[in-house]
């Protein structure tokens, strides 16, 4: 089924941001992975909080306090549903993935993995999800072990079963991402976790690019946590969120301490407030927070009126498609991946090299920048490096990638565009 191009041309004009130009030239937004634009109602609503209720939430007891806690704790409702979640309570809000990663790295797997312990990642995961544990692994001493990628760039689960075989009771905690930002994989996370629950180990899911692609139901694939980033959700950046099971959440350890977390405090002790507010000290990001609750509330109503997740998937396969079949039998564009993917299609152009994820250009040639300084003065927005995946990268000996990636308001006149400004970057150099 195909989205009609009035439904997708109604979606980009919420978006205040693409509507403008660059050296005269019409924005064309293809890095969606690394973030996403934001809708007018979600930028209304941080206007909204800053203007009408700015205020401290779950403190005072004036007008605008209530009004402000009210909204955070219907924020927090909001997201619930939309994992289905069973409570609110097993909602902790966070600035983004990373941050909820380190959050269950630094309470959960600290109180419970010892020297013998295996933790299993895998070789497609992003830098969030490998450097919190390898900073452990030095204090602890546990192990890591990763679920190689298959020269067709899916997770070899067989090699997963094989040491759940093997190892049993020693793996304590599989963490694993949802859809690759680099190869666009949708890795089979329900069947992982039913693999990892089968010798009682804990599992943990980074579905920063999953949640604005697919439905996700934490009850569904029952798995003990999950994040997400507000920022890949069409929300503010500065939210996001970490998903617990209760029975988990309620014997953790505070992440910090500080104000909002405690009920009780004396010079000797102190109390720990109700779930989820005992894992939020401190003064939140409450527009963000809130915001967040907007976005996604904007977000399924958008997904509903298009006809549900299977329309969108479609169409983004359909943009995959478009892309990569309009570079068939040219030689010097080098697909990394395979051509069944969804959200980044993440390619090389023979001849050229380019910067990783930071600013040196040690291994980049002059033609690498030019072609990318070529490409961005033609107002398309695409992104070049590791994409924050090196090892990845380093599984198949390749340099830094370059890497268009679709979002919900991406047509087909994107895809033909940067098509063919990247056409006319590489012949230009030639």
């Amino acid at each position: 089924m195909r989205i009609s191009i009035r439904m997708k041309n109604s979606i980009k004009k919420q978006f205040p941001i693409l509507n403008q130009k660059i050296n005269g030239k019409p924005i064309t937004y293809l890095d969606s992975a690394a973030t996403t634009q934001k809708p007018q109602c979600v930028i209304d609503c941080i206007d909204e909080y800053y203007t009408q209720y700015n205020s401290n939430i779950h403190r005072s007891s004036h007008i605008l306090s209530s009004r402000a806690t009210e909204k955070w704790e219907e924020a927090h409702n909001i997201v619930a549903n939309f994992l289905n979640a069973k409570s609110h309570e097993e909602v902790i809000f966070t600035r983004n993935c990373t941050e909820g990663i380190n959050l269950f790295v630094n309470t959960y797997a600290k109180e419970n993995l010892g020297k013998e312990d295996i933790v299993v990642l895998s070789e497609m995961e992003h830098h969030s999800n490998i450097v919190p544990w390898l900073m452990l692994q030095k204090e602890i001493g546990f192990n890591i072990k990763y679920i190689p990628v298959t020269d067709n760039y899916q997770l070899d689960l067989k090699w997963l079963k094989s040491l759940i075989d093997r190892e049993r009771n020693k793996i304590k905690i599989v963490s694993v991402i949802h859809i690759s930002n680099v190869l666009g994989t949708i890795n089979d996370v329900k069947e992982i976790t039913k693999l990892a629950h089968g010798v009682g180990a804990t599992v943990l899911i980074d579905a920063a690019q999953s949640v604005a692609r697919l439905p996700i139901d934490v009850q569904d694939l029952d798995c003990d946590a999950l994040v997400f980033s507000g920022h890949k959700i069409y929300g503010p950046t500065g939210s996001g969120c970490i998903y617990i099971k209760k029975e988990i959440l309620k014997k953790l350890p505070p992440y910090m301490g500080g104000g909002e977390m405690i009920r009780e405090v004396s010079k000797e002790s102190f109390t720990l407030n109700n779930l989820p507010w005992r894992f939020e000290a401190g003064t939140p990001d409450i527009a963000g927070g809130i915001a967040l609750a907007r976005a996604i509330t904007w977000f399924s109503e958008t997904v509903k009126n298009m006809g549900g997740f299977d329309v969108l998937i479609n169409h983004e396969k359909e943009l995959v498609e478009r892309f990569i079949s309009q570079f068939e039998g040219i030689e010097w564009f080098k697909l990394f991946g395979s051509t069944e993917r969804v959200g980044a299609i993440t390619f090389n152009l023979e001849g050229f090299s380019f910067a990783g994820c930071k600013e040196s250009t040690e291994d980049s040639n002059i033609q690498g920048k030019d072609i990318l300084e070529f490409i961005s003065s033609q107002g398309i927005c695409i992104r070049d490096g590791f994409h924050c995946a090196q090892p990845l990268h380093d599984k198949f000996k390749i340099g830094p990638t370059m890497r268009v990636s679709l979002g919900i308001y991406t047509e087909q006149v994107d895809i033909d565009r940067v098509v063919q400004i990247i056409k006319q970057g590489v012949l230009r150099t030639i």
